[in-house]
């Protein structure tokens, strides 16, 4: 089961804040990908893939992944699928050790992209970054109040900033 206090997501793509650009941009964060026990494997840089320990703290949203929507070497039991799941999720982590990590190409949201291109995720081998993206933008789920807070309680504080300062700028000027 999922549980927010360990950080574990079982079949889950997860996400977090990755101040100072999520209090800008809410959309921007770091994505990891968990295998069927629920451990997080993110790409943090160069030629490192972390386990159980993602970068900037705890997931603060998760998307569920259904575990028989993969199509790659999956048997027709829940062990075999299961085991397939690992496997696949080992083999992007594995081929993301090899790469170089850039904020803009290739980054964890690649790796996760990759990770669910091997497992053929719904049938597909066409995941990409802005895929990853809308999934985490359309439908992830919340950690709690604490992960809505974290998620967009610093953009919604620069937005009242920001709308606090035109106010006074106006009134001050009498317009």
């Amino acid at each position: 089961p999922i549980d927010y206090k360990t950080n574990r997501f079982p079949f889950c793509i997860v996400w977090q804040p990755f101040p100072p650009l999520t209090w800008i941009l809410p959309m921007i964060g770091h994505t990891g990908i968990c295998d069927s026990h629920g451990v997080v494997y993110d790409f943090q840089g160069p030629y490192c893939v972390i386990e159980d320990c993602m970068m900037l703290g705890r997931a603060t949203r998760y998307i569920p992944l259904d575990p028989d929507q993969i199509g790659a070497s999956s048997g027709s039991n829940v062990a075999e699928r299961w085991k397939a799941w690992d496997a696949c999720i080992k083999q992007g982590c594995d081929d993301y050790r090899e790469k170089v990590h850039c904020l803009l190409y290739p980054n964890c949201n690649h790796h996760v992209a990759h990770c669910l291109n091997c497992l053929e995720y719904n049938g597909s081998k066409r995941y990409g970054m802005f895929q990853i993206w809308w999934m985490v933008m359309v439908h992830s789920h919340y950690c709690g109040l604490r992960g809505f807070f974290i998620s967009i309680g610093p953009f919604l504080l620069v937005v009242a900033g920001v709308v606090a300062a035109i106010v006074a700028t106006r009134v001050r000027d009498g317009g």
